[in-house]
């Protein structure tokens, strides 16, 4: 995660370095004099050459210090913690639509194959990864909030401003969830061991969702991880679709006002989180699928009996040979 995080930071920064336009002017106005401007560069240190920027923020960083923001003059810190729990509130809701409704319309179409309900899935689906997020936002708020009033266009606070936008981002990864799931409970349904256990008399349905549900599932967790790291990185079109002040909306208004710190600040919250989801889904493979813990057990076991045989003494009979 460390030097992931730091190549992020330097790609980042390098950026925002070479982004046109003076963040000092942006801040200050047009009335500004020229040398208020000049006082303001040398007090942020945009003077300073790059590397001596960046090596400054990075140790900056090591002591738990994200910079002042150059827009607010408020810590960063402050900001980022304000606006990271609409995000992870946002990631979550989404995350549990998704699955909720995914994997059971994935194993359907599965079973139905090539019937008339697997195609009216898979049509479902192809709209869904189709669709940008931000137009089915826009169709949700004519629909709920503009002709029906049943619910609120814009994050009002309330747990009924989260559901348009809950929505809007679950039915993208619902789409990609359910192809993936489908495919892949394709596969182990015409497995061997799947019709040795219909031919020794297991029932279909202690068969299909007993057996093969647990190994179909596999790469529906990965999809799932990889859009939920996505999400929480920082939900821009549906953050400002729906007026939600997280980090997405905060990186956009930040990158206009080319406000450096906070970007990056925003920038580290997302590598973190991606490198941690990311730990937690290899985490739940093995909770799922017991052949890979096996696998990770006898690799250790193998390594730990190659370290004994070096530190056997030159000349002492190698008994595991012999046997």
């Amino acid at each position: 995660m460390i030097p992931v995080t730091i190549a992020v930071i330097f790609i980042v920064y390098l950026i925002m370095y070479l982004t046109p336009g003076d963040p000092v002017a942006l801040l200050l106005g047009s009335d500004a004099t020229p040398e208020l401007i000049l006082e303001t560069r040398e007090k942020l240190g945009i003077t300073d050459p790059f590397f001596v920027q960046f090596g400054r923020y990075l140790l900056n960083l090591c002591r738990g210090d994200f910079g002042i923001s150059w827009y607010t003059g408020n810590p960063v810190s402050e900001r980022l913690f304000a606006a990271i729990p609409y995000t992870v509130e946002l990631s979550l809701g989404a995350m549990i639509v998704a699955l909720v409704i995914s994997v059971p319309l994935g194993v359907i179409a599965a079973v139905r194959h090539n019937s008339i309900v697997d195609y009216a899935i898979s049509v479902f689906a192809m709209i869904g990864v189709s669709a940008p997020t931000f137009w089915v936002g826009t169709m949700l708020i004519l629909l709920f909030a503009l002709n029906w009033g049943i619910l609120p266009s814009a994050f009002d606070g309330t747990v009924k401003s989260f559901i348009l936008p809950t929505i809007t981002q679950g039915f993208n990864m619902l789409a990609s969830i359910v192809r993936t799931q489908r495919s892949s409970m394709l596969e182990v349904l015409s497995s061997d061991y799947i019709r040795t256990a219909r031919a020794k008399g297991v029932s279909h349905f202690s068969a299909t969702y007993k057996h093969a549900l647990r190994n179909a599932v596999l790469p529906s967790i990965t999809v799932a991880g990889l859009d939920f790291s996505l999400l929480v990185g920082g939900s821009v079109a549906i953050e400002t679709v729906f007026a939600i002040p997280g980090v997405g909306r905060l990186m956009i208004d930040s990158i206009k006002l080319h406000d450096t710190p906070t970007v990056i600040g925003c920038m580290v919250f997302v590598s973190v989180m991606v490198s941690i989801i990311n730990l937690l889904v290899d985490i739940l493979y093995g909770l799922i699928d017991p052949r890979i813990k096996a696998q990770y057990l006898k690799g250790n076991n193998n390594g730990k009996r190659k370290n004994k045989k070096k530190e056997r003494e030159p000349g002492t009979a190698n008994l595991e040979t012999l046997s």
